[in-house]
């Protein structure tokens, strides 16, 4: 009785402690731009790493891999917005209640209220995002934002980005506040 008591508290102890990794091919991490006041497009990133790791759960995403539907915008965004050669990434880190992502049921979902530590273009702001987390499998965790989270890419020091692109684009304007929304899937390694 003792020995199946402790195994099962290895088993416990192990699975609170593992890792969970991003599924880069089921996950997307997508924005909406607006240009000219009404011309609205959604645009996506196409590769992003991730894990949650004890109460920490961070999304890196490649800016290179920025996907608009057209080339030479993604060029565009990538060399005048992002400066990828600066800064390659943005990141995302999350403190979170480790046992509330591990103890959800098999078709169980619950909404978390966070804040996001979002690091881009060398600035890292604080952001609350409201996140839906369900549990499709035993090892399989989706979590989707409950409502879009709004960047202000003023504070991030990306207006002369904007600005440029705009400008080269020949717009009148661009806003500079964008929603971005995600559904990221992880699984427990």
């Amino acid at each position: 009785m003792k020995k199946s008591f402790f195994i099962a508290l290895l088993m416990l102890s192990q699975s609170v402690l593992a890792e969970w990794v991003l599924d880069n091919k089921a996950s997307t991490l997508d924005f909406t731009t607006t240009k000219n006041v009404s011309k609205t497009e959604v645009q996506t990133f196409k590769a992003m790493q991730g894990q949650i790791q004890g109460k920490t759960a961070t999304i890196a995403v490649d800016l290179s891999s920025v996907d608009t539907g057209i080339e030479i915008r993604d060029q565009r965004v990538q060399e005048l917005l992002f400066n990828v050669v600066k800064f390659p990434s943005a990141t995302a880190t999350i403190n979170i209640k480790e046992a509330d992502v591990n103890a959800i049921k098999t078709g169980q979902m619950i909404t978390m209220h966070v804040d996001a530590v979002i690091n881009l273009h060398g600035v890292k702001q604080t952001v609350p995002v409201q996140l839906e987390v369900a549990a499709l499998a035993q090892n399989k965790r989706l979590v989707i934002s409950r409502h879009p989270v709004i960047i202000n890419l003023t504070n991030f020091n990306l207006l002369d980005g904007v600005n440029a692109l705009r400008d080269i684009a020949k717009l009148q304007s661009i806003n500079v506040a964008v929603p971005v929304t995600f559904s990221l899937l992880f699984t427990q390694k």
